[in-house]
Parts: structure tokens; C-alpha cells; sequence
């Protein structure tokens, strides 16, 4: 089916536009707007809410998402670009040079398996349990993996808290909430994504 330049919805104006638009701006009035006044309240917070989410949206929650609405193929891929885009954020906001960086691959390599797993163990389905176990697994997967890198000798920065299990409490229960989250949100798609 070949369309005109002529033939426009409104659901082509909501979902072409406006909703990438209020993505983008929410994306940007958290490190923005968020941040400053969270950094008045708790530091903590600031860290949870800025960087953390930053974190989830780019290697958690969009891979698993085209993994559980695609296929294995598009959440790796868009596992491999994203955690990419924010292994070298990473770099930068730090200021490392050298070598020796694994846990930058650790968010390359965790982004990945957790849109591959999640796209692999769903095959597509639309079921609310399959999608939930999908993204469970790759979030817990893809979270180990990302803990083992962080505590292989020789890192130039301590990515992780002097307590090992606090630590895997941090790196993976986030994980396990957006393993939740995202099949949820993932399952609101399915008329849209139904070939």
C-alpha cells in the first residue's frame, strides 16, 4: 500500500510528533528541571532519579521493550546502540582515559542480552505472562552480567558500594522492577505492533 504525500491521520501527528516530542522534553526536564532541585533535597535522590533513570530508559527499557514487541534482533541491536550512547556518556561524564574500562562493555554487553533475551524467550507474543517472564529474565541476566563487570579488578573508578551484596541489591532490583514495568507498557502497544 503506497500513500500520497497527501494522506495524513491524526494518529500519524500524535505518534510521529508529539508523543516523541513529550519523550524528548521529559528525557531533558529530568537532568534539567529534576536534577537541581533534587540536589537541594538529597543527593541520593538526585542519583535515583536523574542518572538512574537515564540508565534504565537507555540499557533497560527500550531494548526489552522492541525485544518483547519485535523480535531478538531489534532489542539486541537497539541494546548494542544505546548501551553504546551511554558506555561513552559514561566515559565522558567521568573524565577516564586509559584502558581497562570492562564495565563500560559491561553496559555495551548488558543492553544487549537484555533486548536479545527478551525478544528471544517472547517470540512475538502478546501474552501478559510470557512478556513478564521474558523481561524478568533478561532484566536479572542482563543486571548479573552488568555487576560482574563492575567488580573485575583493575576498574578505574569504584562502580560499586564497598558491600557486594548491597551493591548486587543495587544493580539488580531496579532491573527487576522495570522486568515488570515494561511488559506492562509493552502489552498497551499490542494494537499497534500486530503485523
Amino acid at each position: 500500500m503506497e500513500l500520497s504525500w497527501k494522506e495524513w491521520k491524526r494518529n500519524d501527528i500524535i505518534w510521529g510528533i508529539i508523543i516523541p516530542l513529550l519523550i524528548v522534553l521529559l528525557i531533558m526536564a529530568f537532568p534539567v528541571v529534576v536534577g537541581p532541585g533534587l540536589h537541594n533535597i538529597n543527593t541520593t535522590l538526585e542519583s535515583i532519579f536523574v542518572a538512574g533513570l537515564e540508565e534504565a530508559i537507555l540499557i533497560v527499557a527500550f531494548p526489552m521493550m522492541l525485544g518483547l514487541l519485535w523480535n531478538q534482533w531489534a532489542g539486541g541491536a537497539a541494546g548494542f546502540l544505546l548501551g553504546s550512547i551511554y558506555s561513552l556518556a559514561t566515559f565522558q561524564m567521568y573524565g577516564l582515559s586509559g584502558s581497562n574500562h570492562f564495565f563500560l562493555l559491561g553496559y555495551v554487553m548488558s543492553a544487549m542480552l537484555i533486548g536479545y533475551i527478551a525478544g528471544a524467550l517472547n517470540k512475538g507474543s502478546f501474552s501478559f505472562r510470557r512478556m513478564l517472564v521474558a523481561g524478568l529474565v533478561s532484566a536479572i541476566i542482563g543486571g548479573l552480567f552488568l555487576y560482574f563487570t563492575m567488580t573485575l579488578p583493575g576498574q578505574p573508578i569504584i562502580m560499586v558500594a564497598p558491600d557486594y551484596a548491597y551493591s548486587m541489591f543495587l544493580t539488580i532490583v531496579p532491573r527487576i522492577i522495570y522486568g515488570i514495568l515494561i511488559p506492562f507498557i509493552a502489552s498497551l502497544f499490542k494494537p499497534i505492533f500486530k503485523f
